[in-house]
């Protein structure tokens, strides 16, 4: 497992609708090993292996964009005034480091900026404020600032990727640059396979996080017999949340096998039966909700309908700058993924 790209690709930006500098770096990767790469009209990027004219044909997607924001106005002081690309929670906001991307793609810093908590009354201060009336402070002064930003550039929270432990990271945008590097390393190990007839198709999809608005068209392009999609998901495993309701997920335990409707019921069970013979941890979910949250819902719907499995990596405090996950998390869905193309 290339811990090198993993380590890379959580260091770009990929603001949804500005996923450049993330579909670069996948892209660069994979042609390495594959057989070819494409990028559609909606930006979505594609790495395929294809040998031999006898197999099945699988999709496996995860989306490569992130929460972030744009820029909406910028005032006489200088200060650039945002709007949110995606659920940004909102609480976390205040107090971020993060890059205006010009349209040259310079990067200017700046910190997200509030009225200090002193100058608050009580009831102001037991309030979330909203993101409109938070600002960016680049520290420079408005002719330089209004010659460099302009509006609709993107703005993404700073890199800050951490081990806290050997296996344990923290990063803004693991939401789903994991899923990403799933794929990555899937298509990796698949292009040492000489003894079977694959095809294989990698999609790093665009705008997840405003509408699936990628997964719409990836869908029609490939044509799949199979969809495989890696997203994240919520790990329960930290106070307050309710297992009654989300179930019990935690880091370490393994990759999760969804059985929402969004998937093809009798296929989880065999992903479940492959999981248990391999003696790799593994975790099961209904989910949250019966349909939706992830791109597989979009996924299963396209072109008449798709055969569809939905995967997800435990993600503790997720839309925040420090979403957790645990290495060992993201070995156990390489492994199942790839046995089960190999086994099939």
């Amino acid at each position: 497992m290339d811990l090198n790209l993993l380590n890379t690709i959580l260091n770009t930006h990929s603001v949804s609708g500005f996923e450049n500098e993330m579909r670069e770096e996948f892209l660069n990767y994979t042609k390495e090993f594959v057989d070819s790469t494409d990028v559609d009209k909606m930006g979505n990027a594609y790495a395929s292996i294809a040998r031999g004219t006898d197999s099945k044909i699988y999709l496996l997607e995860a989306h490569m964009d992130e929460i972030g924001f744009q820029v909406v106005y910028i005032d006489d002081n200088g200060y650039v005034y945002i709007r949110a690309n995606g659920s940004v929670d909102a609480q976390c906001v205040p107090g971020s480091q993060v890059d205006i991307i010009t349209s040259s793609g310079e990067y200017i810093n700046g910190v997200i900026g509030k009225t200090p908590i002193h100058l608050l009354n009580s009831e102001e201060r037991g309030k979330c404020q909203e993101i409109s009336s938070l600002w960016i402070d680049t520290g420079l002064c408005k002719d330089q600032v209004v010659n460099k930003v302009s509006l609709g550039n993107p703005v993404a929270i700073r890199p800050n990727l951490l081990y806290l432990s050997e296996n344990v990271i923290s990063s803004k945008s693991l939401d789903n640059k994991i899923g990403v590097f799933i794929i990555s390393q899937v298509l990796k190990r698949l292009s040492g396979v000489n003894e079977k007839s694959l095809d294989v198709h990698g999609v790093a999809t665009v705008q997840e996080e405003v509408g699936h608005r990628g997964a719409y068209v990836c869908e029609s392009k490939i044509c799949p017999d199979l969809t495989i999609s890696i997203d994240m998901d919520f790990a329960t495993d930290v106070p307050n949340c309710q297992k009654t309701k989300y179930g019990d997920i935690a880091l370490g335990r393994g990759v999760v096998i969804h059985r929402s409707i969004d998937n093809d019921i009798p296929l989880t069970y065999t992903l479940e039966k492959l999981a248990k013979e391999l003696l790799k941890k593994h975790q099961v979910s209904a989910r949250n909700m019966p349909v939706g949250g992830t791109n597989a819902f979009v996924l299963q719907q396209s072109q008449g309908g798709n055969k569809t499995i939905s995967l997800g990596i435990p993600c503790r405090y997720m839309h925040t700058p420090v979403e957790m996950c645990d290495i060992n998390d993201v070995k156990s869905a390489i492994d199942l993924i790839y046995k089960y193309i190999i086994n099939n």
